[in-house]
């Protein structure tokens, strides 16, 4: 099982203008291995239309320029095989082209000895954190070329700027890494750095190892992420058979953040809303200074400040909200609710002179600014987490349909979205919008795991209505 943990660092003067040259010396050889990549990319591609698709786009010789066809390994491997003898020996010849695609964290891998040679200040930075910043490369681009489980890649990689590349990693730190200095306070060794007090808040668990150190740069500060690992303690997805009296059934909402199929209404927190009257005068303020003074920074700073409190402020609200959510069930049911689609702009209207028309959009932007302020997707991320640290359960549930259908009889209701009381003629019910959707949300996820076949409102009602007609004489 894998953990992370994370502390406040609290480095020297020195050590701080190390750790900000590395992160600088960092992400220009991040741009620099990311051109490379993106220039190779795009030099081998044209569009379709453009010419037959077995016409090499430029020459071979421009494709492989400045690329050997193999690399000499210079010392053995460190991988070993059953018997203690390294798998890979000095001087095994490796090819850099496969297939005529470049290896291309291979070839990046092995040109830091020569960027070492040409610029000497990068000497002093660790090898393995100069390594892992090709990895980060590499990362990227797979999540541009390569599709996940979905069938979706990422967009097109950005270059960094200062403000956007903010940590570096140690891919092989240790426990032993975690020591006291000669005045008896903890820190943590960096390998050319040297012994950084921190933090020590929460030791680390019996068992666990650390694995990697990620040292982060924050508006506050610098941190430390240790990721700490036992393979002793398994992952598993605890199968709890949900019952009506083990479980709950949740709506997540703008006018409730929450209401439970227990009757239980809590309020919006709204942590933005409330500092943004503070967070505008300061921007206020910031868009009269000149840029780069030494106001400027200052206001930036304050701003920056200001919305990590924002941040953090709803994270700690909403780890305490999912505890107490758990406290009297073992599963949670939940809508499976796609944020990216809430919050997404309305389409354009055009009239018949080719004007754009109004289309709701200014209103439009105030509820997207209250659903990013609510953070449903983070609750959503917070509750797995939680569920899966008790040893509980959450069970999603098809969002289609919940406002409006009655809990009771599953006749359908339709409000609009200023509806807020449901009425149903059928059975009676009166009950409030987000009371009555918590409830039927609990039902349609108690079927679901009973009837395989069940898995929707409309499922659900479809095989009520079958039951009644085979009930009628």
């Amino acid at each position: 099982m894998l953990l992370k943990y994370k502390y406040k660092l609290k480095p020297h003067k020195t050590q701080g203008v190390i750790i900000s040259n590395w992160l600088s010396m960092a992400r220009q050889q991040y741009n620099y291995r990311l051109a490379q990549r993106l220039n190779w990319f795009e030099a081998t591609r044209t569009p379709v239309n453009a010419c037959p698709l077995n016409v090499s786009v430029v020459p071979v010789e421009r494709i492989y320029q400045n690329i050997p066809e193999f690399r000499i390994q210079t010392r053995d491997g460190r991988k070993k095989d059953s018997n203690g003898n390294s798998i890979t020996r000095k001087g095994d010849k490796h090819p850099n082209i496969i297939n005529g695609y470049v290896a291309w964290e291979t070839v990046q891998l092995a040109n830091l000895a020569q960027t070492k040679k040409l610029f000497g200040e990068y000497k002093s930075m660790h090898s393995q954190v100069l390594q892992d910043v090709i990895q980060r490369v590499q990362t990227t681009m797979d999540n541009y070329t390569l599709p996940d489980q979905n069938g979706k890649t990422s967009g097109r990689p950005k270059f960094k700027g200062r403000h956007y590349y903010n940590s570096f990693s140690y891919p092989q730190l240790s426990n032993t890494h975690i020591v006291k200095n000669a005045n008896g306070r903890f820190c943590v060794n960096l390998p050319k750095i040297g012994l950084v007090p921190f933090v020590y808040n929460r030791p680390i668990p019996e068992g666990f190892k650390v694995k990697t150190g990620t040292v982060i740069r924050e508006v506050d500060g610098c941190y430390i992420s240790f990721t700490i690992e036992d393979k002793a303690v398994p992952r598993e997805v605890v199968e709890i058979q949900p019952t009506e009296e083990n479980s709950k059934g949740i709506d997540l909402g703008l006018l409730h953040y929450a209401v439970t199929s227990d009757g239980e209404f809590i309020e919006v927190p709204k942590f933005f809303r409330h500092s943004e009257h503070r967070l505008s005068q300061l921007q206020a303020r910031l868009a009269n200074r000149q840029k780069h003074s030494k106001p400027w920074n200052i206001l930036k700073r304050k701003i920056a400040k200001l919305h990590q409190l924002i941040a953090r402020q709803r994270l700690d609200w909403q780890f305490k909200l999912a505890y107490h959510l758990f406290s009297d069930c073992q599963v949670i049911f939940l809508e499976d609710l796609q944020i990216a689609s809430l919050v997404r702009r309305c389409k354009a209207k055009l009239g018949d002179n080719g004007q754009f028309l109004p289309n709701g959009q200014s209103s439009k932007s105030g509820l997207n600014k209250s659903l990013q302020d609510a953070a449903f997707g983070q609750f959503v991320q917070i509750l797995e987490y939680v569920a899966w640290k008790l040893g509980k359960r959450i069970i999603k549930v098809d969002p289609k349909g919940t406002s409006q259908y009655c809990w009771e009889c599953l006749n359908k209701v339709s409000k609009s979205l200023s509806e807020r009381w449901h009425s149903c003629p059928k059975c009676g019910q009166e009950l409030d919008r987000d009371y009555n959707s918590a409830l039927l949300i609990q039902k349609i996820g108690l079927l679901s795991t009973q009837e395989e076949d069940i898995t929707s409102v409309k499922t659900a009602v479809r095989a009520y209505l079958a039951e009644e007609s085979r009930a009628l004489p």
